[in-house]
C-alpha cells in the first residue's frame, strides 16, 4: 500500500501522458483491466482470492522475474506502451502494491476531466431498463454531468432506493423510513 497523496501523484502523472480524451480513456481501461487481471481465483487459498500484486511486490523475487510477470500480464490485457512503461516504473520504485489506489485516483481524475460522475443505486429488486434510464437522466440533470450508473440489489431495503453520487447519499428506502419511525416512537 502507498499513501493516498502518492497514489494521486502517480495518477496525475499518467493523466499528463494522455494527449487526448480517447487516449485518457484507453489508459483508464488498461489500468482497470490490469487491476482485474491481478486478482485471480485460487481454490487452494482459504480467502478465495489470490492477488498477483502481492507476488509483484514481494521482495524475495528478483526484479527481473517480477518485471517478466508484469510484462506477461500487460501483454495479456493489451496495455498501451505508455501504460506498460508507467507500470514498470511503479514496479521498479517499489510502489506496485498501490496500483489499485493509483487506478481509483486515475479513474476519478479521468472522470472529472471528461465531465463524468459515477453513481451507485441500490434497490430492493432489480430495475428494468426504462427505470434505470429515468434515474440516470434525473441524476444527470441534477449534477450537470454524464452519469456512469451502477445498480445493485439489496433486498434488505424492502422498497425505494439509495443513491450514492460522489460524496452525496440520498436514502429513500423503506428500511430507513421504518427505522426513523421506530426511533421517533421510542422517544
Amino acid at each position: 500500500m502507498i499513501s493516498g497523496s502518492l497514489a494521486k501523484r502517480y495518477a496525475r502523472a499518467l493523466l499528463g501522458l494522455a494527449q487526448s480524451p480517447t487516449q485518457r480513456d484507453k489508459y483508464l481501461q488498461n489500468l482497470e483491466d490490469f487491476t482485474k487481471a491481478c486478482k485471480i481465483h485460487d481454490p487452494n487459498d482459504p480467502s478465495g482470492e489470490s492477488d498477483l500484486i502481492k507476488v509483484l511486490a514481494a521482495g524475495h523475487h528478483t526484479l527481473i522475474k517480477r518485471r517478466a510477470i508484469l510484462h506477461a500480464v500487460l501483454r495479456r490485457v493489451g496495455a498501451d506502451a505508455n501504460v506498460s512503461k508507467f507500470l514498470e516504473l511503479v514496479l521498479e520504485r517499489g510502489r506496485i502494491s498501490g496500483v489499485e489506489q493509483i487506478y481509483l485516483h486515475f479513474r476519478d481524475l479521468a472522470d472529472h476531466a471528461a465531465g463524468r460522475i459515477r453513481a451507485r443505486v441500490q434497490t430492493a429488486s432489480a430495475l428494468d431498463p426504462a427505470t434505470t434510464n429515468r434515474i440516470k437522466g434525473a441524476l444527470e440533470k441534477a449534477t450537470g454531468k454524464a452519469v456512469i450508473l451502477e445498480s445493485e440489489v439489496d433486498p434488505e431495503l424492502i422498497g425505494g432506493l439509495v443513491a450514492h453520487v460522489g460524496s452525496y447519499t440520498l436514502d429513500r428506502s423503506v428500511r430507513t423510513s421504518l427505522d426513523r419511525l421506530r426511533s421517533s416512537l421510542r422517544s
